[in-house]
């Protein structure tokens, strides 16, 4: 049975694969001597015969015709491998790439948890971090911007006041305090409020979200430009 098993693998029916493990024990039968050594009907017999030449596991003799050989197991092994590999070659070559899954968007509530996830943020922030928040949030995240600095990020804050980091460029941005935009390496982002006692934000690496957070942040900056000429 194993060999029955191992065979339907490969696109053998139960019967075609009876059929050849019993030609290759047995040589060259007729469909009805077939039948009878396997235990299966005549014509259930005949038609798995006939669909496994067509198959290529089986051939008519040259003879007799009322007679079927199976092909030596070699070749039967070669072209099944020829046959996997064309197969694995086509499925490499045609799959579609499978869409990876949406980032889900999260609710971080809290003052601390918020504030928290901030921080955390900057500081795993690997090539850029561009911030839109207050001066007193600011001066919140004054040690983890210093790190972020120190790390050669580039660090990019509009907010109301000049926090006077060395080696953040600095945009004047009248908003409210509580309000809190942070986008981190094109990647991840949370926008909200900070606020004591209730600071509540949606924070997500939804590319989507995360491209339209930068555009609309890269356009208040060219807006910002616009006023200072």
């Amino acid at each position: 049975m194993e060999l029955i098993q191992a065979l339907k693998k490969f696109g053998f029916t139960q019967q075609e694969s009876l059929m050849y493990v019993t030609l290759c024990k047995m040589g060259a039968m007729t469909g009805y001597e077939a039948a009878k050594v396997s235990g299966i009907s005549r014509s259930n017999a005949y038609a798995a015969l006939s669909s496994l030449v067509e198959k290529g596991g089986a051939i008519v003799s040259s003879e007799d015709s009322s007679k079927y050989t199976a092909i030596p197991r070699e070749e039967l092994i070669l072209n099944l491998r020829r046959s996997c590999e064309s197969t694995l070659e086509f499925l490499e070559e045609n799959l579609p790439e499978q869409e990876e899954e949406e980032a889900p968007y999260l609710t971080i509530s809290g003052y601390g948890n918020t504030l928290d996830k901030m921080r955390n943020m900057i500081l795993l922030a690997k090539g850029w971090v561009y911030l839109s928040v207050s001066s007193s949030t600011v001066k919140l995240l004054t040690p983890d911007l210093e790190n972020c600095i120190e790390r050669g990020l580039k660090v990019v804050i509009l907010s109301d006041e000049d926090p006077h980091l060395s080696g953040v460029v600095f945009m004047h941005n009248e908003a409210p305090a509580e309000n809190v935009r942070i986008i981190a390496d094109t990647s991840e982002v949370i926008v909200g409020t900070l606020e004591v006692n209730k600071g509540q934000c949606l924070y997500s690496k939804n590319k989507h979200l995360v491209s339209l957070m930068r555009e609309a942040l890269l356009n208040e900056i060219e807006l910002i430009k616009i006023r200072g000429i």
